[in-house]
């Protein structure tokens, strides 16, 4: 009998959160179903049965997404996983193909996912739209640059009042950055602020740092844990950022000076910033390891509706010849800016520029690299051709993601 796919039904959130938690080689999260039951739309579930036994299984947010200028729906792809016994026969394929359908018929523009292999997405249309950056300090104290701006003050707070003043914070931040997307009161509770000591390894509870402005209002915060040992009468604390969000330069400032010159720390490890953290610019001698990685990956899901909803660096005209590798189909779009304001339609027209979906998609958000791109030979255009489309596409601030979904 075939393997069959098809939504999840409700009694069978935890056997999801099994087959899920075993296809990543993890044990499974007793209270995964509470969650799926809070945050998952069932619908957008897609599980994989053999014979009634479920072998895969895959799920998509419904996100509200920031892009260029503005909001798009996006379908935000997680957990896709197939059980060991069960890999190379293209089930993920159809897990995938179906939920990407399924957006698409939603009115989604857009879907996005983090990839925990890098060669799997680029066949589906996904493009790297958002790089994240790994940071580990481990030099103190800190020396503030002399160029740098002064420092927001910065106090601790409760995890009572981070549950008051954080999302208001974050919600001003994500509407300015492409690729964040907005949370749920449900997505804080269970997402962000849970602090279960299942949840904290070897390390502490939750801390909350929040940065002021000069009437004392929030305008950033920064997350994180700490964990240490004795030697003798020593103690040395290494400290983990679980999230900062800054408003304005002088709150990123102060929450960098506010980590990185507490006493007793040796060691500081954030494994999500954005690629523009230039610690370097902030203090005079920050030199310590960066490791930049892959971040958020994005499909367009509709070309015209998708290049017609952002906006623009620069104005101009192309017709761009985009192969989608999922229906192994070539489809062409005039793209017209005028304004920033862009319209999108497809022609027959001879295209300016030829390229794939993966290289699109990974445009969208303003991580523009069509010269780069070209150099490479991954798409064909003339060198003006291609420097006009970074000019256009390109979009500060550079699009980051803040979490994994």
């Amino acid at each position: 009998m075939a393997v069959e796919i098809r939504a999840v039904a409700p009694d069978q959130l935890d056997a999801l959160g099994r087959v899920t938690a075993m296809a990543f080689g993890q044990d499974p999260d007793p209270d995964a179903g509470e969650s799926y039951r809070k945050l998952l739309d069932l619908d957008r579930s897609r599980g994989a049965f053999d014979q009634g036994q479920m072998v895969g299984g895959s799920f998509a947010y419904g996100l509200e997404l920031t892009i260029p200028g503005g909001t798009a729906a996006a379908a935000g792809v997680a957990s896709v996983g197939v059980l060991p016994s069960h890999r190379r026969r293209g089930i993920m394929r159809r897990m995938v193909t179906e939920l990407l359908a399924d957006a698409r018929d939603r009115g989604d523009m857009l879907a996005a996912l983090w990839s925990t292999e890098v060669p799997l997405y680029g066949r589906f249309g996904f493009g790297v739209a958002g790089v994240t950056t790994k940071l580990v300090i481990d030099r103190f104290p800190l020396v503030p640059h002399r160029l740098a701006p002064r420092p927001a003050p910065v106090v601790l707070i409760e995890p009572d009042e981070a549950r008051k003043v954080l999302p208001p914070v974050f919600d001003r931040k994500r509407r300015e950055v492409p690729g964040m997307f907005a949370r749920s009161a449900d997505w804080w509770e269970l997402e962000i602020l849970a602090d279960e000591p299942r949840y904290r390894g070897d390390a502490s509870s939750l801390r909350y740092a929040l940065a002021l402005d000069s009437d004392g209002q929030p305008i950033g915060y920064a997350q994180y844990r700490t964990s240490g040992s004795w030697e003798g009468i020593g103690i040395e604390i290494n400290l983990r950022l679980e999230e900062m969000i800054a408003i304005t330069p002088a709150a990123y400032s102060g929450l960098w000076n506010f980590l990185v010159n507490q006493d007793l720390v040796r060691q500081i490890r954030a494994w999500n910033v954005p690629a523009e953290t230039a610690l370097h610019q902030l203090f005079a001698n920050f030199r310590e390891t960066q490791t930049l990685n892959d971040g958020l990956w994005l499909r367009i899901l509709d070309v015209e509706a998708a290049l017609s909803s952002r906006r623009y660096s620069a104005d101009g005209s192309l017709v761009l010849g985009v192969f989608d590798p999922l229906i192994a189909e070539t489809s062409r779009y005039r793209l017209e800016v005028s304004g920033g304001v862009g319209s999108c339609r497809k022609v027959s027209e001879p295209p300016d520029l030829s390229l794939d979906l993966e290289d699109l998609s990974a445009a969208f958000l303003g991580r523009s690299r069509f010269r780069r791109l070209g150099a490479l030979g991954r798409l064909e255009g003339e060198p003006a051709t291609r420097a006009l489309a970074d000019s256009m596409f390109d979009w500060d601030p550079q699009p980051w993601c803040q979490e994994i979904f």
